[in-house]
């Protein structure tokens, strides 16, 4: 069989893709990448433009790969030509066919970025190892990734012995071994269901005909006939909320119905609206800003200026309002200046960061993928929308879009695609027989085989399902590191068989001398968060000698949450640790009340917290220990008392905006007396207080003798007897040193005086001067 095999099979993939609005991928494997193999690719690519009736030059092609690829293809193709790591600047683009180079491997993100630029109709040639070749690579990546002290020699490529097995079995793929000139797999496809909804636009409506004309679909029809009735509200404030799976088009239909908003609140308020928009990065919004300016034109807002950062656009200025990107840690303020504001990709935001952004907010926005790269919709649609929905005054409106932009329904390779980054994951379902037996405690605790993860697609879906719902920053890389990494491990708890809690954890520490010796120098190394942190931040030289497990992913089901699992979970990991003479267990995570007393309860004490917060997801990062032996504890003890005697100074400055609860959470995790100065009152400063417990004087003039005590008192392990509410003004006043109207208490001046006053007596005792 010869090329001349691979163009016939060529045409007739072309012919059906085209006429299901489909793509199809064509694997040329080869041993070398070389002038060889890119003639190939160079005729199957001319005979696909032939197929479809195009000249040469005629559609937008992509090519993608490493340097020694690159260079070839400006060779031998007209188009864009990208290194892998400039994938993120293709996002939200749209390409008529892709090259891409997979000879030495790839890295998953970038994969899935890639292959969904290409629209309907169009060819994936990707450069490929022989099909054998799949099953001991190890790409560059995986170099990158390893972490010390283990090599590359150590990792095992179990992602994508999964990958070519899943490619060997997916629809609308052609496998090509250009060394022996034959089809290893010829092109498949069966048709399920019709690729593509007609689109009508209503008869009725408010919003200009010549916008729902830059719809591409139905589905986002739909949503500018949800929006004619936005300002129709029962109560005070609204809020919608748009899913969809990744190319649905859910960004560029808030750039089209952006201007109708507009339109309706100038006439309103009288003045230029403000529209605030909030995503991860300004990349993510571009899509946005391109069809806004789209949408403004047609809706007669032709006179507008833009403002670009680098070669972003970030604010969109014109006499009817400024629409202004901000990332989420700056839209926690100016979300205070905005008349509306829109979140996109909001699964790649903190829950209690996004409550921070639409406080108070009138109208409010989110749009966020289901099944994507820069995190999960379906877990920001659990742990958010519930949150909000207990919220009375908002009224949400929901709208799920199915409908592809760039390709028609049931697309082979988007199917494909899935199936091998695992987006569409789904955690176990759970009848009535399994809940019982969790309420009577009958579970299972294991560590998972990882070769025998792989062999069984079932427990591996149900496994990573729980993960893409439970957490918001999933990626594929997260699959690939489990499966491939040595120092990887997946442990579960489950009840009949289903996984009902899955846990990712990594062994890190066992460091030798040299290795220490570098740390302490300022080298980074690969992996190995924990022992680094403590070294770095503690200069304890022997604690990365000693072996521990970071925690790096618990997650229950989402069915089954609050019933116990995970700290019965956390219970039997220390005991799994314990088993393997192992020193102490940790794990990091965006802080947040809730997390941080779970992390507690289950005898975990934060050791660490950044001081600034992600710019991305606006959090803060904590990282907690438990001692696993012994001998350890007073190890760990010692580093937790530094650790609150630090959190005590910052709750000043650094983290003056963290939660209140957060903050209370960390100081009381205190287990062992600081070593710090007693404070000293003059008879003078003893009066002054009296007079304050009288009622004679305010707090503003003993807050320089409040402030130390209540520093001091925060380094004791014995307290006085505070209630919540009374602790809470407590630290906010005297260590945040926050205004009274940041305090949330209408009693705030009566709790401060009787929480001073416990205190005081607590220290001092109540004698007179």
């Amino acid at each position: 069989m010869t090329v001349r095999a691979l163009m016939s099979e060529i045409e007739r993939a072309c012919r059906t893709a085209n006429e299901n609005r489909h793509r199809y991928m064509v694997f040329i494997c080869s041993k070398d990448l070389n002038d060889r193999v890119m003639k190939i690719a160079k005729r199957a690519y001319k005979h696909h433009l032939k197929a479809r009736n195009r000249k040469k030059g005629s559609e937008r092609l992509l090519l993608a790969g490493r340097s020694y690829f690159n260079e070839l293809a400006e060779k031998y193709f007209d188009g864009d030509v990208i290194h892998y790591k400039e994938s993120g600047k293709v996002l939200g683009q749209t390409y008529d066919s892709l090259i891409i180079d997979l000879t030495e491997g790839f890295h998953p993100n970038d994969l899935g970025i890639l292959i969904e630029t290409v629209r309907e109709g169009g060819i994936i040639l990707a450069l490929s190892p022989p099909v054998d070749a799949w099953f001991d690579l190890k790409g560059k990546w995986h170099e990158d990734l390893v972490s010390e002290p283990y090599t590359v020699d150590d990792v095992v490529p179990r992602f994508y012995r999964r990958f070519i097995k899943k490619t060997l079995q997916a629809q609308g793929v052609i496998i090509f071994d250009a060394d022996k000139r034959k089809i290893v797999k010829k092109y498949e496809f069966t048709k399920e269901f019709e690729s593509r909804e007609e689109i009508v636009i209503p008869e009725k409506r408010e919003i200009k005909k010549k916008l729902y004309k830059l719809c591409a679909t139905q589905d986002q029809v739909r949503v500018l006939e949800s929006f004619e009735s936005f300002f129709d509200r029962k109560k005070d404030r609204k809020a919608v909320v748009i899913t969809a799976d990744r190319g649905r088009g859910k960004t560029a239909v808030l750039g089209i119905v952006t201007p109708y908003i507009i339109s309706r609140l100038e006439r309103v308020l009288k003045r230029p609206v403000r529209v605030l928009v909030v995503a991860p990065s300004p990349q993510a919004v571009q899509t946005y800003f391109e069809f806004l300016k789209k949408a403004l034109v047609r809706q007669g807002m032709k006179n507008f200026s833009e403002k670009k950062s680098g070669d972003k656009v970030t604010v969109i200025n014109s006499r009817y309002a400024r629409v202004e990107y901000a990332v989420p840690m700056r839209a926690m303020v100016e979300k205070d200046f905005a008349d509306v504001v829109i979140v996109d990709e909001a699964a790649g935001i903190d829950v209690p960061v996004l409550l921070r952004i639409i406080e108070g907010v009138k109208y409010a926005i989110f749009s966020t993928t289901i099944h994507g790269y820069e995190g999960t919709g379906r877990g920001f649609a659990i742990r958010f929308l519930k949150r909000i929905e207990q919220e009375e005054d908002i009224e949400i409106v929901k709208i799920h879009l199915r409908e592809p932009i760039r390709y028609g329904s049931g697309d082979p390779i988007e199917r494909w695609l899935y199936d091998v980054l695992l987006l569409d994951a789904q955690p176990a379902e759970l009848d009535e027989s399994d809940i019982e037996k969790i309420r009577k405690g009958e579970l299972e605790f294991e560590e998972i085989d990882k070769d025998a993860l792989i062999e069984d697609d079932e427990l591996l879906r149900e496994f990573f399902g729980i993960y893409v719902l439970a957490h918001y920053r999933n990626r594929p890389s997260d699959l690939v590191i489990l499966l491939d990494m040595p120092n990887h491990l997946p442990l579960r708890v489950k009840v009949n068989g289903k996984t009902v809690c899955s846990l990712h954890v990594a062994v890190e520490g066992g460091m030798d001398e040299e290795t220490v010796r570098k740390l302490s120098d300022g080298y980074k190394p690969k992996g190995q968060i924990i022992p680094d942190l403590i070294l770095k931040h503690y200069w304890d030289y022997s604690f990365p000698e000693l072996t521990g497990i970071r925690i790096v992913r618990i997650a229950t089901h989402p069915s089954v949450m609050d019933m116990g699992i995970g700290s019965f979970a956390l219970q039997r990991l220390v005991e799994w640790a314990e088993s393997r003479d192992m020193d102490w267990a940790g794990s990091g995570f965006g802080v947040s009340p809730e997390l941080l007393r779970f992390w507690s309860r289950n005898g975990f004490v934060p050791v660490h917290i950044t001081p600034q917060r992600n710019e991305v997801s606006g959090e803060h990062t904590v990282i907690v220990l438990r001692a696993l032996k012994m001998h350890i504890q007073s190890r760990i003890d010692d580093i937790n008392a530094e650790f609150v005697r630090r959190v005590i100074e910052y709750l000043g400055d650094e983290l003056k905006d963290i939660e209140l609860e957060t903050a209370i959470g960390l100081l009381n995790s205190l287990r062992k007396e600081i070593r710090a100065c007693e404070p000293e009152y003059t008879r003078v400063e003893r009066r002054r207080m009296k007079k304050y417990f009288q009622g004679h004087s305010l707090f503003e003039y003993v807050s320089d003798i409040a402030r130390p005590l209540v520093r001091y008192y925060y380094t004791r392990t014995d307290k006085a007897d505070l209630d919540e509410r009374e602790e809470r003004v407590l630290v906010a006043k005297c260590l945040m040193m926050r205004h009274w109207r940041e305090i949330d208490d209408s009693r705030a001046y009566r709790r401060m005086l009787k929480a001073l006053k416990k205190v005081w007596e607590w220290y001092h005792g109540a004698e007179e001067d």
